[in-house]
């Protein structure tokens, strides 16, 4: 059964977090997409965003969506990216006029479809942080593909994710504080993030860790 989704921006610690629940709490880990015709479609993508835009974009949909049924049959699944995370891609997309109208509501047309049948995890954990704290990330990664991207495309990625994923709240989530948290490195703040997992798990709500602990969404907003 799927029971955690990881999301967040590029290069927010998605991977890196489902490596983590793998190694500590022996779960099954579901990547991002990385076959050969995804790894062509990105670079042609960033080559030529208007031409190949929807063509990568309904791949990945039509992907992500047999990944998530994959993984609703295993035990203890975790899931790097959701349908919704490709969507905030799309949605921006449009709002840089890489997708033109017509071409939105098509892929909006098999969202919608795909989204009410795919299943859904026990928890959403949500990586929120900055476009500096993420573009840092990518240029320790070095994928060819994202070092020759423009800075205010991550930026508007960034702002995009949070908009979506704050706009609408709810079910059983777990927002982490990628800024203040290095759960790659510091194994104090790893701790901190796996006990919040397993507490998160325990009884719905909508919480967020920082480095001051594990609050309500309304206290974390205020700083309480």
């Amino acid at each position: 059964m799927l029971e955690i989704i990881v999301e967040g921006t590029v290069g927010a610690g998605k991977t890196a977090l489902v490596e983590i629940l793998e190694r500590e709490w022996c779960m099954r880990g579901f990547y991002e997409m990385n076959d050969e015709l995804a790894d062509q479609l990105l670079e042609r993508y960033y080559a030529d965003r208007h031409r190949w835009c929807l063509t990568m974009e309904l791949y990945f949909l039509h992907k992500r969506f047999l990944q998530l049924q994959q993984a609703n049959q295993i035990e203890r699944a975790v899931m790097d990216r959701s349908m919704l995370g490709d969507f905030v891609f799309v949605r921006m997309q449009k709002h840089l006029g890489f997708l033109q109208p017509v071409e939105y509501t098509v892929y909006e047309q098999f969202y919608g479809t795909m989204s009410k049948i795919s299943p859904q995890p026990k928890l959403l954990v949500y990586i929120k942080c900055s476009a500096e704290t993420a573009m840092k990330r990518i240029r320790k990664r070095g994928r060819p593909y994202e070092m020759n991207v423009e800075e205010e495309y991550w930026q508007q990625l960034v702002k995009f994710y949070d908009e979506t994923f704050f706009a609408d709240v709810k079910g059983n989530v777990l927002i982490v504080d990628g800024d203040e948290l290095d759960f790659v490195e510091n194994e104090r703040h790893r701790s901190l993030v796996l006990e919040a997992i397993q507490r998160s798990l325990k009884t719905e709500a909508v919480r967020c860790l920082d480095s001051e602990g594990l609050r309500t969404l309304e206290n974390w907003y205020n700083k309480v």
